[in-house]
């Protein structure tokens, strides 16, 4: 993978000579594995969007961040070029992906209907104007709406934490695309997903009505449930969770129980300005146990890559590419 990266990057950012085109296919013709991982590297570039703004770290003086917890494999790796292509060639890759993920990470529409927002590994606590507060997770945001009879929120994306102030003649309701969640006590949690939304209790009740659909059947959370809902689909089946597990995130922290790689790696996207992503999708079904910090997700995958014993190709952490 690591060969594959430089040969991309090489004639991403220069025309080959005859002799150095005639490398090139010579190490593809070398063996399977090279053709399958630079078809894999030019895969996942095509895939890349809608990452954040920059930020660096560790990055050699080529250009290129590279880190492994297994060995690596040298065999029939070519000799390095004599001329510093990889340091103008790299270099002038990462700048181009700063300028478009500075061009796409924007969300100009989000911020325009938000009273209040957070950046990607951000967390904010807001007052509201009836005294409950909100505390909204990495890259969310929330628009207000109090009227002298309700007391009206929209989750406009990401994650809040909501501590609801008694006021029996102004229901707190928080909506999303996929339905209306109504607090009967004090403490829960909403999450919007691409396609649907969450709703965690921590404490006392929440009703939970989704939009119009097949099954628009509404529930009455209590304290330790939770429960996802989508527009047009219903609710989906009640969930006993664990609140400390739920809220962790409150304290800079994320726990995995038994969770596929997969599905840790999407997490730990929320909370990290770039992309990680898998390159063997036969990694995703391992099993991940540990508690880790949400402002460290590049310390979260060395420590994942030293307990699963997986290796890491980084073009910057912009772009991390997880392989064995």
């Amino acid at each position: 993978m690591d060969i594959a990266v430089e040969w991309f990057v090489r004639r991403d950012g220069n025309t080959l000579s005859a002799e150095e085109q005639a490398a090139f296919e010579a190490w593809l013709a070398a063996d399977p594995v090279h053709r399958a991982a630079y078809a894999e590297v030019e895969r996942i570039w095509g895939e890349l969007d809608e990452v954040p703004a920059t930020r660096a770290r560790q990055r050699r003086s080529d250009g290129l961040a590279v880190a492994r917890a297994a060995p690596a494999d040298t065999r029939r790796r070519p000799p390095p070029p004599a001329h510093p292509w990889r340091r103008f060639a790299a270099g002038g890759l990462a700048a181009g992906l700063c300028l478009f993920f500075l061009a796409v990470g924007t969300d100009l529409p989000t911020r325009l209907q938000a009273d209040a927002r957070t950046g990607v590994g951000k967390t904010l606590q807001v007052t509201l104007p009836d005294g409950s507060t909100a505390v909204l997770n990495t890259a969310s945001a929330i628009a207000m709406d109090y009227t002298a009879d309700a007391r009206h929120l929209r989750l406009l994306k990401g994650e809040a934490a909501f501590t609801v102030a008694k006021d029996e003649a102004r229901p707190f309701a928080v909506e999303t695309d996929d339905g209306l969640s109504t607090a009967l006590g004090t403490v829960f949690l909403l999450r919007r997903h691409e396609d649907a939304t969450t709703v965690t209790v921590i404490e006392s009740k929440v009703a939970v009505a989704p939009e119009e659909g097949p099954d628009t059947a509404a529930a009455v959370l209590s304290a330790s449930q939770r429960v996802t809902y989508a527009a047009g689909l219903g609710l989906g089946p009640i969930e006993t969770i664990d609140p400390r597990e739920a809220t962790a995130w409150q304290r800079g922290k994320l726990i995995f129980v038994e969770l596929a790689l997969g599905d840790v790696i999407d997490e730990l996207n929320r909370y990290h300005v770039g992309q990680i992503l898998i390159v063997d999708e036969a990694l995703r079904d391992m099993k991940v146990n540990g508690v880790f910090d949400t402002g460290d997700t590049v310390g979260t995958l060395d420590a994942l890559e030293a307990s699963l014993g997986l290796g890491s190709t980084r073009l910057t952490d912009l772009l991390i590419l997880l392989h064995r």
